[in-house]
């Protein structure tokens, strides 16, 4: 009976704190405030043709000022990013050893901005990003009502599924973060400190940003925004994470092996690429079956593992057929940790025609 009040009050710990968020997180909708506050929207991207056009284009209809860094693109990325009405930078030589694409895009897009735009906050928004209408003005909103207090927001986005067993996979990693992450609590009150920022949506305050120098800082890192929140609270630099979800949604992978192989390619540096991987993916294992060790408490242990993943898969709009299926996606985010560490190991790890992490 201990252990299984051990695992039951472990799970009702992640429901409290999805539970939490679901509650307090600040909720960004559409509409806001005048252009004054609007930020200069700036994009990394290779190989986008696919969203980018439709992506500036939006936001342009919206009056945004939007620059995007075209990342030694094969696909016209850039030509349609102009035709949408974005100032396009396109890189001068090839990528410098020691950086990875992204970070070097994204400083160079600041470098840009801090000569060519009058305004005070910078938006980084990934490329596979759909913004709604009012989302400028949402973000420009977000900005009067909080931004004289706190110098970096960040959030997350509605996720849309990919094709067939691809949301169940996927959807660890929401849950991971809105389950055991406090972002409501810590905005509201201000106390603590999250240590991260969600890449696809990062919004500075100019200053802040040429402070920190993040991807400047962080320039060989892959996964450089869990990294750039790290850096955030050892610098005390308040972030507020925040609901996007009514403003704007992404689809990160289209299928099942594209997601496995798109987060194989930076899970290891969640926790390191030492023993602290290994830790993370039994973790994992732990969670989605230690309902199973609760004795006759199990009904309870794996309801609430269950609720967990129901909460934050309402948060981020997964499908809703998915929640059941928790111990499968924890399963499955274990192998993807320990595939993560065997391909970083190896120096076989790819992105979009680029071996990463080294």
């Amino acid at each position: 009976m201990l252990i299984g009040a051990i695992v039951v009050a472990l799970y009702g710990w992640l429901v409290i704190v999805a539970a939490g968020n679901a509650l307090l997180m600040r909720r960004v909708r559409p509409g806001g405030t005048g252009p004054g506050l609007r930020p200069a929207v700036l994009i990394p991207a290779r190989n986008e043709a696919p969203h980018i056009g439709s992506l500036v284009g939006s936001l342009v209809a919206q009056g945004a000022r939007v620059y995007v860094f075209d990342d030694e693109s094969d696909d016209g990325t850039g030509l349609l990013a102009a035709e949408a009405g974005a100032t396009v930078i396109r890189a001068s030589e090839p990528l410098p050893e020691g950086w990875t694409g992204k970070n070097r895009a994204c400083h160079e897009l600041a470098k840009v901005t801090a000569e060519d735009f009058a305004g005070d906050w910078l938006l980084f928004l990934d490329a596979d990003v759909q913004v709604k209408a009012g989302f400028v003005d949402g973000v420009a909103g977000l900005i009067a009502a909080r931004g004289s207090r706190v110098p970096v927001f960040s959030g997350f986005l509605r996720m849309l599924p990919g094709a067939g067993f691809e949301p169940v996979y996927l959807s660890w990693v929401p849950w991971v973060l809105l389950a055991s992450n406090p972002f409501g609590l810590v905005a509201r009150t201000g106390r603590g400190h999250n240590g991260f920022t969600n890449g696809q949506f990062v919004l500075w305050r100019a200053a802040t940003y040429w402070e920190v120098r993040p991807h400047e800082s962080l320039r060989s890192r892959v996964l450089e925004d869990v990294a750039t929140g790290r850096l955030l609270a050892k610098h005390g630099i308040r972030i507020d994470v925040v609901d996007l979800a009514a403003v704007g949604s992404v689809r990160m992978y289209r299928t099942l092996r594209e997601a496995i192989d798109g987060m194989s390619k930076n899970s290891v540096e969640i926790a390191g690429p030492g023993v602290g991987s290994w830790l993370l993916a039994f973790g994992f294992l732990v969670a989605g079956w230690a309902w199973t060790a609760a004795g006759p408490l199990w009904p309870w242990a794996l309801g609430l593992l269950l609720a967990s993943k129901f909460v934050t898969d309402r948060l981020v709009g997964q499908p809703i057929w998915t929640w059941p299926l928790m111990p499968i996606t924890c399963t499955l985010a274990a192998f993807t940790v320990v595939r993560s560490w065997m391909l970083r190991r190896a120096g076989a790890a790819t992105w979009k025609g680029r071996i990463v992490g080294r």
